[in-house]
């Protein structure tokens, strides 16, 4: 499938090096390999040969037919959404495209074959992962049609320890759970109509 002179295919192994120099190029390695290992880019090689190998994800790459050249990527998954009426989405995280190919349309190219994926899957709704922060981003993604889904937000255990005052306490929480777990449901949840 192509637009322009873009061609977008399925990821191969042997394009490991170009998506890791596209990932450097906009500063998302550290999000990629393992943390703590700054400047190590053989954890984001492991990485993306683990996604090109995973038959549950499908890594789309946007090539430019003139040069031959990776200009920009997406990673679907195939998700539900919702616990108690689940949904089937096409998830797509790390829809990337180089900088000097932006307002060119890779972005766009790389969508349309996403949304040709999920047509073939008979998915009828695409889910995009995309950093609150991101402005351009998500004025990008609302233009076209995407809308807010849901806010997540994340702590580390131990800032939640921290801001929770939880002290060495896991034995009460543990405890709880098991409770819950084993279908005994504590008699202030029965009151409130559960």
């Amino acid at each position: 499938m192509s637009r322009g002179n873009l061609r977008i295919r399925p990821g191969a192994l042997s394009d490991i090096n170009d998506l890791i120099s596209l990932t450097v190029e906009n500063g998302v390695t550290e999000h990629i390999g393992r943390r703590g290992r700054k400047g190590d880019l053989s954890s984001v090689a492991d990485r993306f040969r683990s996604l090109l190998s995973d038959i549950d994800r499908l890594v789309l790459v946007a090539v430019d037919e003139a040069s031959e050249q990776l200009v920009g990527f997406a990673v679907l998954l195939e998700e539900q959404i919702g616990v108690l009426a689940p949904t089937t989405t096409l998830y797509i995280s790390h829809l990337l495209v180089a900088p000097s190919f932006r307002r060119r349309g890779a972005g766009r190219a790389l969508l349309t074959g996403a949304v040709r994926h999920a047509e073939d899957r008979e998915i009828s709704h695409v889910v995009v992962g995309v950093q609150a922060g991101s402005r351009d981003a998500n004025r990008y993604l609302a233009r076209l049609g995407f809308a807010p889904l849901v806010v997540r937000r994340i702590a580390s255990v131990t800032a939640l320890r921290r801001s929770l005052g939880i002290a060495d306490t896991m034995d009460r929480v543990a405890l709880r759970r098991r409770r819950t777990v084993r279908g005994v449901i504590p008699s202030r949840v029965v009151g409130r109509g559960a």
